[in-house]
């Protein structure tokens, strides 16, 4: 995905649609939402919506969402759980 879309609200990516339905709330936080409502700025609003850019979402090798991350997981944290789909996939 080489494009701008939209990760919320009623025009969201068919590929968001999915990571959200398969993993509803970032794995380290389940808790998190959006803290401040005026940074919502689409409709409808739902407990899965990503409420950050630097939400991330790691997918199996065969396509499969595996984890979601908030926005305060550094990126660097992800390797243990990549190496372990590494593995899955040899």
């Amino acid at each position: 995905l080489f494009q701008k879309c939209q990760v919320n609200g009623s025009d969201t990516h068919p590929v968001f649609a999915y990571l959200k339905a398969h993993l509803p709330a970032p794995a380290d936080e389940p808790a998190h939402l959006m803290t401040d409502p005026r940074f919502v700025t689409w409709s409808p609003v739902r407990r899965s919506d990503i409420s950050w850019n630097f939400e991330k979402f790691l997918v199996g090798p065969e396509g499969e969402p595996f984890r979601r991350y908030s926005p305060r997981v550094p990126t660097a944290q992800l390797e243990p759980d990549i190496q372990r789909l590494l593995k899955l996939a040899k």
